[in-house]
């Protein structure tokens, strides 16, 4: 593979002096204006090579030098294609150009049912599962850059979409976990199990095991009609050790969500906490599987500091998986990503974690082409230590992703500044006109600016990627929040001027907006992902504008005396709840 082709292509860079390839530990560039010097340890670490030559020659540099070691073993992303957004297997390769352009050796596949296995047609069914031969296709190339592909796959819990069908009732615990202990069980997941060792080169396997609510609970209570968390550590293990004895039978070495080991031992708590004490039996009996410490959301040191050391008791390998917000939203919170990642890889790096990846998940309604510049959080840690900065991150983010710093805090503020799970430029976006449940405590008016702040920005970067949909998705949001702040008040003002207009100017042109957006949405979509999930966010946008329309004729309906009065908007709104964390379709409809 020609790597310099690959890394200039990637990055606009022309330039065709002489380059000469090195041996070297870590990473080496120079180049004097006229020739360049690159070497590499690792593909990963000639590609950086590369495009840190390209970085400097396109900044106008005329002479410079770069040395850099990894700190990590391994940095990578785990890369989510079972929540509804399919990524097509060219769109995978693209994806993994650009991880080996900052650097990074490991992809993680999370797949979920996502693959095909044989006696399972339920499996993945309708929902753009991979064959073999596509996953091999991915572990090829990602070879050939020098990165690895370690298959993710669920064995206990998140199963619901397989779950949901009758046939394989036999097997569930409750919607969404496998019963532990049956027989068929574990001849499903030896099933999976097969398929993965088919389709990878990798010695490793990711088992999953995270958030296997209502574990001991379900059909297993039912058995044995105990429940305490002794009995429910011991469930988990033997499940666990049995799925592990399969993966050895496959030559995998298995590494497991970590979560609930922690979970268990403190009901309520949370995921984890900083005062969460794991049984000694618990640990003792755990299986051999390497544990991944998960957290998305956490902004101090003292909180990954604490847990890093918690794990360390399990004497087992730590692999640390932090977020890439790409979930619940359209676009990725850039500054939410950033915000938790710093002090992660900080107390990572001194810690003495060696393997860290970013999760990026994707919910039916995201890309994940549009947060390549997150990668720079991870890659710059990896490449720089605790001395790397944000200008770092900044200055190589920007320049692979094309995609600038300002852009980027403008997009993030679709999240209004708010913690990732809260996306309040979703929910604005699908709220439902008349049935405003956006009433709780939400600041409508600051969040008025920070679309309109962001529209602005917009305009100074026309060429940007993806630019036409950012500016399409805030102008919806925009108009949908200025008119949850007016129509009920004008309705109740008695201002028949203002509801004429509305509804022969204001709805027609939401239409417009919502119409518009949605066909970029579904460019965008068929450009990377197959077509399987895209229904999901279709039917949102199909409703959200019929619920538009009808608005409209509510509205003319009343001004021309056919109806008294439009009887959503004589409710009166309830304020002062919190709703932190509000689903999408709590906004959309009442029956949610």
């Amino acid at each position: 593979m020609d790597l310099k082709k690959l890394v200039f292509d990637i990055v606009n860079c022309s330039w065709q002096g002489n380059i000469k390839e090195i041996s070297c530990n870590g990473l080496y560039v120079k180049y004097n204006g006229e020739e360049a010097v690159i070497g590499g340890s690792t593909v990963p670490a000639k590609v950086r090579a590369y495009m840190l030559l390209a970085k400097g020659i396109s900044e106008g540099k005329t002479e410079f030098e770069v040395t850099q070691s990894a700190s990590f073993d391994e940095c990578g992303v785990m890369l989510d294609v079972s929540f509804g957004c399919p990524l097509k297997v060219s769109s995978i390769k693209k994806y993994l150009e650009y991880m080996a352009a900052f650097g990074m050796n490991l992809l993680m596949l999370y797949t979920e049912d996502m693959y095909e296995v044989e006696g399972y047609p339920h499996f993945g069914y309708m929902r753009g599962r991979y064959s073999v031969s596509e996953l091999r296709e991915v572990d090829d190339y990602a070879a050939s850059l020098g990165i690895e592909v370690v298959p993710c796959m669920q064995t206990f819990g998140h199963l619901g979409k397989f779950l949901r069908y009758s046939a394989h009732a036999n097997i569930a615990e409750n919607v969404t976990v496998l019963l532990p202990g049956e027989e068929e069980t574990y001849k499903f997941i030896e099933a999976c199990i097969k398929t993965c060792r088919q389709a990878f080169r990798s010695k490793r396997i990711h088992i999953g095991c995270d958030e296997t609510r209502g574990l001991g609970l379900g059909k297993t209570f039912a058995r044995s009609g105990s429940c305490d968390r002794a009995g429910i550590f011991k469930i988990f293990n033997e499940h666990v050790a049995q799925v592990t004895e399969i993966c050895k039978k496959y030559d995998f070495h298995p590494m497991m969500w970590s979560d609930m080991y922690f979970s268990i031992a403190a009901p309520g708590k949370g995921t984890y906490d900083t005062e969460i004490e794991v049984p000694q039996y618990a640990i003792d009996s755990m299986p051999d599987a390497d544990m991944v410490f998960w957290d998305y959301y956490h902004e101090d040191n003292d909180f990954y500091r604490i847990n890093i050391e918690a794990h360390k008791k399990f004497n087992r390998k730590c692999i640390f998986a932090g977020g890439i917000w790409t979930w619940n939203g359209f676009v990725p919170n850039f500054r939410y990503t950033y915000d938790t990642v710093k002090p992660a890889l900080e107390e990572c790096l001194r810690g003495g974690v060696k393997s860290v990846f970013g999760t990026a998940w994707a919910y039916s309604d995201i890309n994940h082409m549009q947060a390549l510049f997150c990668l720079a959080m991870y890659s710059e840690y990896c490449w720089r230590g605790l001395d790397c900065t944000r200008d770092d991150i900044n200055s190589v983010g920007e320049f692979v992703s094309k995609t600038s710093f300002e852009l980027t805090e403008a997009i993030s503020d679709f999240f209004c500044g708010l913690v990732g799970d809260f996306n309040i430029g979703k929910l604005v976006l699908f709220s439902d006109p008349l049935i405003n449940l956006l009433c709780y405590d939400y600041d409508l008016p600051a969040y008025e600016k920070c679309f309109a702040h962001s529209l602005e920005i917009f305009e100074k970067y026309p060429n940007a990627p993806y630019i036409d949909y950012y500016k399409a998705l805030f102008r919806a949001a925009l108009s949908k929040v200025r008119l949850q702040q007016t129509l009920r008040d004008n309705y109740k003002a008695g201002n028949r001027a203002w509801l004429s207009d509305f509804a022969d100017v204001t709805v027609p042109g939401m239409v417009s907006e919502f119409k518009a957006l949605s066909v970029l949405f579904d460019e965008l979509w068929h450009n990377d992902q197959k077509t399987f999930g895209f229904e999901k966010t279709a039917n949102d946008f199909a409703a959200a504008i019929a619920r538009i329309e009808y608005a409209g004729r509510q509205g003319k309906r009343y001004i021309n005396g056919e109806i008294s009065e439009i009887e959503e908007l004589e409710q009166e709104p309830l304020r002062g709840e919190k709703q932190q964390f509000l689903p999408v379709e709590r906004v959309m409809n009442t029956l949610a």
